[in-house]
């Protein structure tokens, strides 16, 4: 039995108390409101074409946090929790690889555990150093995503039971960027994390987004992908919608955007500059030196939100305008050079938001009549860390 740790103490208390921090609405209270997203470092196990760090900063860069941008950032991360009044709080750490550095990891959650009254832990990682990491370091992290690469379906399924062996993450997701490899066994990895329990999390490869053919394959394996998912949801699995396919959030139906991008997402790289978009580089908005912490990460650019008066009025009216919320303004930018205008997967947006929320009302059908099997693991990616893990 693992310990229960200080960290996650302070969240059962934060869940259960009702002090005056905002929350999400109407069944989303636990959903983590402001996003703190940490590349601490570039350097990486791996060079993959589709990275966005691989793209924008170059195969050679190496650079890492400095020690004195570090111990600025113990204290900055507070400052913002202090000064941002939302209830739930997520740091991600990402990269480069974030194992390379786990030290640096169980820093950064001591140092919230501290001055703060608790914020959850998530760590992306390839799962190279699985075998060698220390774990204790991760004692804080609730959340572990594998990014399979260019792994087989067997490394994978070793690496995460490692994880599951030796850390407290209470569950795991699979994440993959649907490049030509992944995209052709995208529904052997789901009919392997289904099975297994664990969550998934496609992305399409910006990078090929312009491309005419790539679309057409992508779409179709989406539908592909939404057949294979209702047949386990008819047969009683528990399939996970949210964040599944480039990190739509199917069972919104509120009228806000659930999008915190330019608003409640603050992004900082290892030269300890700040930006509003966990995907965009080069756009910086300040640095973790700067005065009012909370404003250097507020940008109108990137806000991801239909309400926005350059998405056109057709989305506005469109039935799936609260889950696409006019599409990701990064991807705009990157791709036709302006923010304006409907999302660059506006196509592939239509035929499959409807197919999402179909699977939402075909779960809830089906828990009403209890059909889940026992072997499947009830572990709801909103839930909080409640318990300790044996």
């Amino acid at each position: 039995m693992r310990k229960l740790t200080e960290n996650v103490r302070q969240l059962k208390k934060m869940y259960a108390v009702e002090d005056g921090r905002v929350k999400g609405e109407a069944g989303w209270e636990k959903f983590p409101l402001f996003w703190f997203i940490l590349f601490l470092s570039y350097r990486c196990t791996k060079r993959c074409r589709y990275c966005y760090a691989f793209n924008q900063v170059g195969d050679d860069n190496k650079l890492e946090m400095d020690d004195n941008t570090f111990s600025r950032l113990l204290d900055w991360i507070p400052e913002v929790w202090r000064a941002n009044n939302v209830k739930v709080n997520v740091i991600d750490f990402l990269g480069g690889e974030p194992l390379l550095r786990t030290d640096r990891i169980k820093k950064v959650m001591d140092a919230v555990c501290k001055q703060t009254d608790g914020i959850q832990g998530l760590v992306n990682t390839n799962g190279d150093l699985t075998d060698a990491v220390n774990w204790d370091d991760l004692e804080d992290i609730q959340w572990i995503t594998i990014n399979i690469t260019d792994i087989s379906i067997e490394e994978l399924s070793r690496r995460m039971k490692i994880i599951a062996e030796r850390s407290n993450v209470i569950n795991q997701t699979i994440a993959a960027t649907l490049d030509d490899e992944n995209l052709e066994r995208v529904i052997d990895i789901s009919r392997f994390g289904i099975e297994n329990g664990y969550r998934l999390r496609y992305s399409k490869n910006l990078f090929r987004g312009a491309d005419a053919e790539y679309k057409k394959r992508l779409l179709k394996k989406y539908h592909e992908l939404c057949d294979l998912l209702e047949n386990y949801v008819i047969r009683g699995y528990d399939v996970h919608t949210t964040f599944l396919l480039d990190v739509l959030i199917p069972l919104w139906n509120l009228e806000s955007s659930p999008y915190l991008c330019g608003k409640r997402l603050a992004v900082i790289f290892p030269d300890g500059t700040v930006g509003p978009c966990i995907r965009n580089h080069s756009f910086k908005t300040g640095t973790i030196f700067d005065a009012n912490p909370l404003s250097k990460i507020q940008c109108d650019t990137f806000h991801y939100d239909a309400a926005e008066p350059d998405v056109p009025d057709e989305c506005r009216v469109c039935e799936s305008k609260t889950v696409c919320q006019g599409g990701c303004p990064n991807d705009k930018l990157r791709l036709t050079g302006n923010r304006s205008g409907k999302s660059v997967l506006c196509d592939i947006h239509k035929e499959i938001i409807p197919r999402l929320k179909h699977l939402e009302i075909l779960k809830r059908g089906q828990r009403s009549e209890e059909k889940r099997p026992s072997l499947e693991p009830r572990t709801p990616y909103l839930e909080p860390f409640l318990g300790v893990k044996k």
